[in-house]
């Protein structure tokens, strides 16, 4: 691992790393073994390692070879991995589905689906998150809605741009959030 991470000598200690060649499957399954014992001498059960890796249909596979080896790896169980997908992204054929199926032979997975949430939820989000009450957010919410359709991301995503654009502010003159919607 050093010979690949600038700097990673200083991390375990090691100031020199022989420099042996080797290539095609070898040169996997020694990195591959590296990032064990590596996530094995960084994650102990008194400081579990979380892992979390977002947009996994995009990983390659030997990106994915390297996921399904630490985590069904035996001898490490302070590893914790969340990974996200989009499932409109991942067919049956996909190679991300073919190593969730792998992996499910060999350690428990637990499958969250994360939907759309509906107009009610997102003016309790903003009523949250604003700390206002239901009533007080609905109009910011009916526009919230409209632009997003209820995709949690892009619910966030457009909140965050209605603040950068000065469009949702706290009136410090009111003390509480407006906005101004006309825009």
């Amino acid at each position: 691992l050093a010979n690949l991470i600038p700097n990673f000598h200083k991390i375990v200690g090691v100031s020199t790393v022989a420099n042996s060649r080797v290539g095609g499957m070898n040169a996997q399954n020694r990195l591959i073994f590296a990032f064990k014992l590596f996530v094995r001498a960084i994650s102990k059960p008194t400081q579990p390692l979380l892992l979390f890796l977002d947009d996994m249909q995009w990983a390659d596979s030997m990106s994915l070879e390297l996921i399904t080896s630490l985590i069904t790896d035996n001898e490490n169980n302070s590893l914790l991995l969340i990974g996200t997908h989009r499932d409109n992204e991942v067919s049956e054929a996909h190679p991300l589905s073919n190593y969730l199926r792998g992996i499910e032979t060999k350690c428990p997975c637990i499958k969250l689906r994360v939907d759309y949430l509906d107009r009610k939820h997102i003016n309790e989000l903003i009523s949250d998150t604003l700390g206002m009450l239901l009533l007080q957010t609905e109009s910011l919410t009916n526009a919230v809605y409209r632009k997003t359709s209820g995709n949690v991301m892009f619910v966030l995503q457009f909140l965050r741009s209605l603040v950068d654009e000065g469009l949702l502010y706290f009136s410090f003159d009111c003390n509480t959030w407006q906005w101004d919607l006309t825009s």
